[in-house]
């Protein structure tokens, strides 16, 4: 995206692409499909990005979701909007936006160097030197886009991490953020594969407000995964690295009732069929192997009938079902995580123009910055909008 806007705001652009073929990580988002943005104005989109909002405000501005959706359709890809606001093109084909963004460059007569790694960047005047191999590419302008940690595989290896820390900037610790936690009870393990359409899951940091997501979430065998868990993940990963933990957190399997309508909800049953099995009922409510284990963690035997349920019974499987226990460890490592949390430092970055405040020339793009955002095409958002901007910007920086 840096590339394209800075070709069409008339700049020569040399793309140094260490994969050799362009978007490798952009297919394997939303599972192949892509979930290219977030529908919504700006101003209701910008809060789901926390303290990260002030610095992409402008950037979220300038080029917003549905710049984004127009983008794509001025690239004959049209897209389709989701539950929860979720954006997709409507062939479910992540190769299409690769394709749209791989044609608006070549529109721009941008070049693509396939399979080089950009080893240094060297101030030299009022230029740049990029080191790539045994060459060297003379810039005026320079846009580092290479993304942090997180999905090493596709070519995030942290190399602009290094780049940058060569020129002066600060790096924040890279973090995993939108990754599975994991957790510490046995029991977990016999749960592997089980998902959950809709959960609550909340959790206690010391010192900040309580960190909670919804979302489905999935039982790893080694702990918790899934959207929920991945946007509960971006609240606890600082404090995890920091050494805060182990935290103790709570599944709300049942998020859709309240504690009181659901304690009516087994009262009722109860009054109306006295007979039948709690295990049957719980199973109308969670996967069977959960439900299972929901009822051997509350002490209940599955066969008992709900007329027989005593109160302290009903009263610990409510506990269980509304805030089952669970102590979060660590994260997974950030080589499994979807995005990582941590970066070149937004402190030296102007979020007007995404160049940096130490080096004049020098921009910044996309998931390389200390930002991130949840699941649901927002850390997407944020590679569109900061590469829309630094790549407009630096074409004005080349030209001048």
């Amino acid at each position: 995206m840096a590339a394209v806007f800075a070709g069409r705001a008339g700049a020569d652009v040399v793309v140094v692409e260490t994969n050799t073929t362009a978007g490798r990580k952009l297919l394997r988002t939303g599972r192949g499909r892509c979930n290219v943005t977030h529908a919504g104005d700006v101003r209701e989109v910008l809060p789901a990005y926390d303290r990260f909002g002030r610095f992409l405000k402008h950037a979220l501005y300038s080029f917003t979701p549905e710049d984004m959706i127009a983008f794509l359709a001025a690239g004959q890809l049209k897209c389709r909007v989701e539950a929860d606001g979720l954006v997709f093109p409507d062939t479910d084909r992540a190769t299409d936006v690769k394709n749209v963004l791989l044609a608006e460059a070549k529109k721009g007569s941008v070049r693509l160097l396939y399979g080089k790694r950009a080893s240094r960047i060297v101030k030299v005047a009022d230029a740049f030197a990029v080191e790539v191999g045994e060459d060297s590419i003379r810039a005026a302008a320079v846009i580092v886009a290479t993304g942090g940690k997180s999905w090493p595989q596709t070519g995030s290896t942290g190399d602009g991490y290094k780049l940058a820390a060569a020129l002066g900037h600060t790096v924040v610790l890279p973090k995993a953020a939108a990754v599975g936690l994991i957790a510490r009870e046995g029991w977990l393990r016999k749960l592997q594969g089980v998902a959950v359409s809709d959960v609550r899951i909340s959790c206690s940091i010391e010192g900040e407000k309580e960190a909670a997501a919804r979302g489905p979430m999935m039982f790893t065998g080694k702990g918790l995964g899934g959207p929920a868990v991945f946007d509960l993940s971006r609240f606890v990963t600082d404090a995890l690295a920091g050494g805060a933990g182990p935290l103790a957190a709570a599944i709300d399997l049942v998020p859709s009732m309240n504690q009181q309508a659901l304690q009516k909800y087994f009262v009722d049953l109860a009054a109306s069929h006295p007979k039948k099995e709690v295990s049957t009922v719980v199973c109308q409510l969670l996967p069977r192997a959960l439900a299972m284990c929901i009822l051997q963690l509350a002490a209940i035997d599955p066969e008992i009938w709900m007329g027989q349920l005593s109160k302290a019974k009903r009263g610990a499987l409510l506990a269980m079902l509304k805030a089952l226990p669970v102590t979060i460890c660590s994260t997974c490592p950030i080589e499994e995580a979807t995005v990582t949390r941590g970066g070149i430092s937004r402190e030296e970055i102007d979020p007007k123009t995404m160049q940096s405040k130490i080096v004049h020339g020098l921009f910044f793009a996309g998931e390389v910055i200390d930002v991130d955002g949840p699941c649901g095409g927002y850390n997407l958002q944020i590679a569109w909008s900061t590469g829309a901007l630094a790549g407009t910007n630096a074409a004005l920086a080349a030209a001048t």
